[in-house]
């Protein structure tokens, strides 16, 4: 698969700049099961207070944490606490070149992604 240059379209950058998790809908080990890709902005006191008074903090220094989650379809339904989600694989970025290295290997382009709450459509 040739991606070429991988870039992050500049507002899903700016969403992960700013502590945003992005996810993506990739194929699950079986068809009762949704697998999920996310990707978790590390966050730092400086956020926190952005967020106390009432902005966000833009961070191109941010580290990452990605991880591919699976869990039973039928339990994404409505709020489950009994949810038991599998983790699959796991992997941690220093930066944005190392998180592209990281979706590079898992063949899993930047565009792809959307923040979390849109993911499932």
């Amino acid at each position: 698969m040739d991606h070429g240059e991988w870039e992050w379209p500049p507002a899903k950058l700016a969403a992960l700049r700013l502590g945003r998790r992005l996810a993506v809908l990739v194929p699950a080990s079986l068809p009762h099961r949704w697998s999920f890709v996310h990707i978790v902005p590390s966050g730092a006191p400086a956020d926190t207070a952005a967020l106390q008074a009432g902005a966000a903090r833009s961070d191109p220094t941010r580290s990452f944490l990605i991880t591919q989650w699976e869990h039973e379809a039928d339990h994404l339904e409505g709020y489950d606490q009994a949810l038991h989600p599998v983790r699959i694989r796991h992997a941690e970025a220093a930066g944005e070149p190392e998180l592209l290295a990281v979706l590079r290997d898992w063949q899993l382009p930047p565009e792809a992604f959307n923040h979390s709450w849109d993911t499932v459509t």
